[in-house]
């Protein structure tokens, strides 16, 4: 009696269900083992949404399993539906039948036959088969992924879970293929854009991280559309994704990131101004963390500038500090005691650093004098002044640069045609075909070479540049949207926003004896600047 061991595979998940393929497979496998009177079905694999292109035969546990059992004589006979079942990579499947072969295992297919190696022919027709099955696996995957690619360029919903905010509709177009279903799209969904509206505000307006939206959110009831409390992946995936301003991505292959889908205003629950200073505000962190700034100011707190007051003494970070104090009712013989918030510097607790004119300030005092300043300061700049200058300065000098990144790529084109030509002209000069010796043409394309890495070094440059000049012109626009009518949004805030505001414009105070320097961050300087400048012209 012949030990059979059959295999049976699928090769996607969308094959996977109940009436998948492997039924077909098994119930064809049987019927042929009833025709051989010495043959016995003695084990079964099942390989479920396992491509035989993709995965090579030593990720495939099946088929580990068979070679092993192989080897140790568990089995006589290996029979597939199709010899496709046992993959459909030329570079190595004939060689897996082979080996089978040579450890005497007999390998069939229900519907080909025993697959046999006795002389080179054999070898060869084996290795015709299975490269014939790549090509087709190849030109199918080809063909499929244009098609996904062509829809989802087109804007057609592609399939998968909605993302938080939306929800899936069917629309009245019938669908292209299967003329008995109708084509869904997404549409916003009101309830959940509201909670995208709040988690950019709370991530832009108020300056909180991702964790502390977690935390918003959760402690006020929020939850995602399966009921759980929200996470930090989930914020972060939900500020970063494109298709809240009518963007929508559609995934790519071979893991890499897909394209977007035409622009969708019926999609759109954010403004373009509000996902773009969210990007500003994600690059500044990364940029911080990056070069290791963990300096992170406070953003609750009952003191308005913990993280930016410093000492102008030694240079220390001031510290929290506050006391009790008894108070005497008026007209009442009767006490309440109040808190006393106070600033202090760090160093010259117990008196060891005593070459401070004062260590202490009264943070009530010293909060007032501070944002007295800003708003003093900030009610002398003109805005308008400042856009038509930097502003636009910046953007002409964008585009310049985007002109000279476009006449180098031009250069370069020209540059590479004509190392292709000289290549061309090297095997014409080694028969006498050509015009030029090889010693000629060898000192030409080394010297088209040489401006090619010029070039390319060059565009390199120019592309840095032009990156810098982009995130300037950011850091700069995010700051005017910042600044315009400061004041009126700034009495309007509560103390957490207040700080944030705050911390977005000021870079440090340093407090000494009856005393306040204020340091602006670059991009306000910059604009502080402009503006004094513009006025003594005037």
């Amino acid at each position: 009696m012949k030990r059979v061991w059959s295999l049976y595979r699928v090769s996607t998940k969308k094959q996977v269900n109940t009436d998948d393929d492997i039924p077909v497979q098994r119930n064809a496998c049987h019927e042929f083992v009833r025709t051989k009177e010495d043959w016995q079905i003695t084990n079964e694999f099942y390989e479920r949404g396992i491509s035989g292109w993709s995965k090579k035969a030593d990720e495939r546990d099946e088929l580990n399993v068979i070679r092993e059992g192989a080897i140790k004589g568990e089995f006589d006979v290996l029979l597939v539906f199709m010899y496709d079942r046992l993959g459909r990579r030329e570079d190595e499947t004939p060689f897996v039948v082979q080996f089978l072969i040579e450890q005497g295992i007999e390998v069939w297919s229900v519907n080909e036959g025993q697959s046999k190696i006795e002389d080179h022919s054999d070898i060869l027709v084996n290795f015709i088969r299975f490269w014939q099955s790549s090509g087709e696996s190849k030109k199918t995957s080809i063909r499929v992924r244009e098609a996904k690619k062509q829809l989802s360029a087109q804007g057609y919903f592609q399939g998968g879970p909605a993302p938080i905010g939306y929800k899936i509709i069917e629309t009245d177009q019938m669908h292209w293929k299967n003329k008995d279903r109708h084509i869904k799209e997404l549409a916003i969904d009101d309830e959940e854009s509201e909670i995208i509206k709040l988690i950019f505000g709370l991530y832009v307006d108020r300056h909180m991280g991702y964790r502390k939206i977690v935390d918003y959110l959760n402690s006020n009831g929020y939850r995602n559309r399966d009921g759980k409390i929200f996470g930090v992946s989930t914020i972060q995936r939900i500020l970063t994704n494109p298709i809240y301003i009518g963007t929508k991505r559609y995934e790519g292959f071979n893991g890499e990131e897909g394209d977007t889908q035409p622009y969708n205003e019926k999609l759109r629950i954010v403004t373009d101004d509000l996902f773009k200073q969210a990007e500003h505000i994600r690059n500044k962190r990364k940029r911080k963390l990056n070069e290791q700034d963990k300096s992170e100011i406070p953003l609750v707190g009952k003191l308005m500038f913990s993280g930016l007051a410093f000492c102008k003494y030694c240079g220390a970070k001031l510290s929290g500090n506050y006391l009790y104090r008894t108070n005497k009712y008026k007209g009442v013989d009767d006490y309440y005691k109040s808190i006393v918030y106070r600033y202090r510097c760090p160093l010259n607790k117990g008196r060891l650093n005593c070459n401070h004119d004062q260590n202490i300030w009264g943070a009530n005092k010293y909060d007032t004098i501070i944002i007295r300043q800003v708003k003093q300061v900030l009610s002398q700049l003109d805005l308008n002044a400042f856009i038509a200058g930097s502003i636009n300065q910046k953007k002409t000098i964008i585009k310049q640069k985007e002109r000279n990144l476009r006449n180098l790529e031009r250069e370069l084109y020209t540059f590479n045609n004509q190392l292709e030509k000289l290549n061309g002209e090297i095997a014409k000069s080694l028969v006498g075909d050509s015009d030029f010796t090889p010693q000629q043409l060898s000192v030409a394309i080394g010297g088209v070479e040489k401006k090619i890495k010029q070039t390319t070094d060059r565009m390199n440059s120019l592309i840095e540049e032009m990156e810098n000049e982009r995130e300037n012109y950011s850091d700069v626009n995010y700051m005017v949207n910042e600044l315009n009518n400061w004041e009126t949004k700034f009495d309007n805030a509560d103390d957490d926003l207040k700080k944030a505001m705050l911390s977005r414009i000021i870079d440090k105070v340093h407090l000494g004896k009856e005393e306040v320097n204020i340091t602006f961050n670059l991009t306000l300087q910059e604009c502080l600047q402009q503006n004094e400048a513009e006025t003594s012209i005037k």
